[in-house]
């Protein structure tokens, strides 16, 4: 059954055919009936930071590129060879230059010959701190700023035009194969994260206005992207959602377990719109379930509901989402308490006088659970101590790797402890999972948002 908005955006589709002024992003300046002037007179420039934790790294050429310093430029390409560069006391030593004395900058700036000049960095690490945690050579494209941190870092920012930088995002979040108007409706809701992260700094430091990582969406330069991923960028370019001709964030997760979460409960100090008001099912009939107790999400975890993202019932769902619908983790007693205890540094509201020996681990104590079942607040009671742990996040970080989700529940037989739990991610916004589910389905991505973020409409950004 289509909801009210997804009926709204139809007609305005239809309008604008009927009048001539169909673009092929299916929306126009005829469609945002909000009334609202774009965000940016142009295409903005995006600066993303991709590194910021190894003390050296390598770069190799695949085109010519413009590369300065100390008020100099020279050109750099695959003839020179590799440039292995290392940060030293806040400056930047070069292999190549080292004949040239002490040629040591603070500061790199590579600008592309061409806009499809391409240099690969070699073992940029990615994931750190989560299961997926490893490294991997990478291919960027753009404006690259390298410059030497206080802490003997090299920090690496790729500047770049917003929709080039989408191509590196879209296909990382949701994969590259995914169909078409989830590849869509995954470009429109990036997007619309990147323009907030440039008119409201959330998530930006010196020199850069959002990381490469989940901290705000994962971009990873070229590697991952498809010929798909790239045509889904192009044909929604500029749009982005909005509520009463503003921005949103429109947050997204890998697999939200069948039921959403309200955002006051993930980040209660952030904006609030009006879409994140709700936490219903993943469904047609968008249902508000009470998931908030142990009994009720017990056998909602081992139940098969009818959502979008079980893939029991999709059987075209990729398999990274099969893994995230349900999942389980084992844990001896000593392994689980040694764990927990020693990670307990983020989010404690009542901490005792233990840390790394706190005795076993006897029972984990939800004290707060949101509607989709996920604990925002718990009490771990040791032999020796007892602590609470405030937020969804950091009661998942308590764990190694992170949980991946906290709707989860714990038993403990023995020496042994079970952990159930539903969904990867906070639950709010787009299900990525559904998103790809209701595009198998033959659904578009104005559907799809309309389903995701029912109380938004869809705007030009520039």
């Amino acid at each position: 059954m289509l909801n009210s908005q997804t009926v709204y955006h139809f007609i305005l589709v239809l309008l604008a055919a009927a009048a001539g002024s169909w673009s092929c992003g299916g929306q126009t300046e005829n469609d945002a009936r909000s009334g609202a002037d774009p965000v940016f007179p142009d295409e903005p420039v995006i600066r993303v930071l991709i590194l910021d934790t190894t003390e050296s790294i390598t770069l190799i050429p695949h085109n010519d590129w413009k590369l300065t310093f100390e008020g100099h430029t020279e050109t750099w390409g695959p003839g020179d060879g590799p440039l292995d560069l290392s940060a030293v006391s806040g400056f930047i030593r070069i292999n190549l230059l080292e004949s040239r004395g002490n040629t040591q900058p603070e500061m790199l700036t590579f600008e592309g010959v061409h806009d499809s000049t391409t240099l690969l960095i070699r073992d940029v690490p990615y994931g750190v701190g989560w299961w997926w945690e490893g490294k991997e050579d990478r291919e960027y494209e753009g404006v690259i700023r390298i410059h030497s941190t206080d802490g003997d870092r090299l920090q690496v920012v790729v500047e770049l035009p917003l929709e080039r930088y989408l191509k590196g995002v879209v296909p990382y979040e949701i994969g590259g194969d995914s169909p078409p108007e989830a590849l869509k409706a995954q470009a429109v809701a990036a997007r619309s994260e990147a323009v907030r992260a440039l008119t409201t700094g959330i998530y930006s430091g010196p020199g850069y206005d959002l990381t490469s990582d989940v901290e705000s969406q994962v971009f990873s330069g070229n590697i991952r992207r498809t010929d798909a991923s790239d045509r889904a960028v192009d044909e929604t370019a500029s749009l982005i959602l909005s509520e009463n001709g503003q921005p949103v964030n429109a947050y997204y997760a890998s697999n939200c377990g069948g039921h959403s979460e309200l955002i006051v409960n993930v980040w209660p100090d952030r904006p609030d719109p009006l879409t994140y008001h709700s936490a219903l099912t993943d469904s047609d009939e968008r249902v508000l379930l009470d998931l908030g107790t142990e009994e009720s999400l017990r056998e909602w975890i081992s139940s098969e509901p009818e959502v979008f993202c079980n893939p029991d019932l999709e059987p075209g769902l990729p398999e990274w989402s099969r893994a995230n619908f349900r999942w389980q983790r084992t844990f001896t007693g000593d392994e689980i308490s040694k764990m927990v205890s020693q990670n307990a540094h983020d989010g404690i509201t009542n901490s005792g006088q233990c840390r790394s020996d706190c005795g076993l681990l006897l029972k984990i104590v939800p004290l707060k659970r949101g509607p989709s079942g996920r604990i925002f607040e718990a009490r771990f009671d040791f032999e020796r101590d007892s602590f609470e742990v405030t937020g969804e996040l950091a009661i998942r970080q308590l764990f190694m790797p992170p949980l991946r989700s906290s709707a989860f529940v714990a038993d403990r037989d023995g020496d042994t402890w079970n952990l159930n739990g539903a969904g990867w991610g906070h639950g709010v916004g787009m299900c990525q999972s559904g998103a790809v589910a209701q595009a198998l389905q033959g659904r578009d991505f104005i559907a799809i948002l309309g389903h995701y973020y029912p109380d938004t409409q869809i705007i030009k950004s520039y």
